[in-house]
């Protein structure tokens, strides 16, 4: 399947929110779009979710997520039953040129409710 895809068939019924580059490109117009503000997507969808009852989901990419992964301590401390992160994780920065990044070194209880998808066009 397909990032497009992937983010089209997402519910029309929750709230999402994704972050910069192909993900906010290919998410339909409801979605909640945080753009220029690399890695914020979390925190953003963390506030929602905390302030809704709504089902919440969190589309990032693996390299904004790292540019923020603190956020996710946040995420475990109060644990909202209502927020789902995906990370789509192609393994580079593909927004600024396809540049290579570290994020499959990251391992541990810290991405043990993260839900990952891959991308295969």
């Amino acid at each position: 399947m397909t990032q497009k895809k992937f983010l089209l068939s997402l519910s029309e019924n929750d709230i999402v929110v994704g972050s910069l580059g192909t993900i906010s490109r290919d998410l339909p117009e409801t979605s909640v779009k945080v753009k220029g503000a690399m890695g914020c997507a979390v925190a953003v969808g963390l506030g929602i979710a905390m302030n809704t009852s709504k089902q919440v989901k969190v589309v990032i990419g693996e390299g904004s997520l790292l540019m923020k992964l603190g956020s996710l301590s946040t995420v475990a401390k109060y644990n909202p039953a209502n927020l789902e992160i995906i990370v789509i994780n192609n393994g580079v920065y593909e927004s600024t040129g396809g540049q290579e990044n570290n994020f499959n070194y990251i391992q541990g209880d810290i991405l043990k409710n993260v839900k990952f998808f891959i991308p295969n066009e």
